[in-house]
């Protein structure tokens, strides 16, 4: 069986080590290969998690720093808030004039015949 490494106590090692010898199992017994498999399995799936996941720390670190940029944001949105109130609502949506219809519909129609003429 092969050392214990930092993952599993030396508590576990040895008590799998007596559970060895209580039952007899040679060392090159395929429940001890698994065993072994499975210490394999564990300790890739720890790395990578002690990779992906950040610490407590840095998590109360980030949790800190957005609290703070929250009450920058508070104190900045609160005047334009204040200022926004103090303009009354529109009731509507604004009708279109026949004049403004007639300039959009001439200017559409003008870009449609230069991109056709310079682009095309």
């Amino acid at each position: 069986m092969s050392e214990p490494n930092d993952t599993f106590s030396a508590d576990f090692a040895n008590r799998i080590e007596d559970w060895r010898r209580k039952h007899h199992l040679r060392e090159d017994e395929p429940l001890l290969l698994c065993l072994d498999l499975f210490r394999l399995h564990q300790e890739h799936w720890d790395n990578l998690r002690r990779k992906e996941l950040p610490s407590f720390s840095e998590f109360r670190d980030s949790l800190i720093q957005l609290q703070q940029a929250a009450t920058v944001l508070q104190r900045y949105i609160a005047p334009l808030l204040e200022e926004m109130r103090r303009y009354p609502q529109p009731r509507g949506m604004v009708t279109p004039t026949v004049a403004g219809l007639l300039l959009a519909v001439a200017f559409s129609v003008a870009t449609g015949i230069l991109i056709g003429k310079f682009l095309l």
